[in-house]
């Protein structure tokens, strides 16, 4: 596997781009676009119309709300790789371990994922997505795995972790990998 340093990231760009040009633009279902803005390199930044801290002020509630609730609630997540902003999404983790998101790109590039958490100590939880690969036809061509671990804050309003994106073939052989994203979210509420 390929290293989390700025040498080996930008390996991992070029050889993204070569497999894109010899099997297709390839397309997660629950991330096409992250997966595409992570493969070009050159033009990461998504439009963001809400910051992590104005949603802080406009989303959280009272601090009673979230005692005992854990992470099933909704956040609003901002995912950055490499210092900019590739990512947002609205993200619902249930008290069953599934989890669901809706991200900003639109709804025909296929904007829905999901995905199992678990917790793994007090304020950490690991969280796990699968999706299918497409290529420029539409074919099934392989699999993307995300891998988060994030650690809420003590209060239950926001949390701050990271994420790996691993893309495999259809014989299950890496084909690219990104690690070292960063997510930082809050706790959307129903105090309005």
């Amino acid at each position: 596997m390929l290293g989390t340093t700025i040498r080996n990231r930008m390996l991992v760009v070029v050889a993204v781009a070569a497999s894109f040009s010899l099997v297709g633009q390839n397309a997660a279902a629950c991330d096409r676009d992250k997966l595409a803005r992570l493969a070009s390199g050159a033009s990461l930044a998504a439009p963001v119309k809400t910051s992590v801290a104005d949603a802080s002020k406009q989303l959280a509630g009272s601090e009673m709300e979230h005692q005992g609730q854990g992470m099933t609630g909704l956040w609003q997540v901002i995912d950055t790789y490499q210092g900019q902003v590739i990512f947002q999404y609205f993200d619902t983790w249930h008290a069953d371990g599934n989890e669901m998101f809706i991200d900003d790109t639109n709804p025909a590039a296929d904007n829905v994922c999901q995905g199992i958490w678990k917790q793994t100590s007090t304020h950490t939880f690991k969280l796990k997505h699968v999706s299918w690969t497409f290529d420029d036809t539409g074919a099934v061509n392989g699999t993307a795995i995300f891998h988060d671990v994030v650690k809420m804050s003590p209060d239950g309003k926001s949390f701050k972790g990271t994420e790996n994106v691993y893309v495999y073939d259809l014989n299950g052989n890496l084909i690219a990998e990104y690690v070292g994203d960063v997510l930082e979210a809050t706790r959307i509420t129903v105090d309005f």
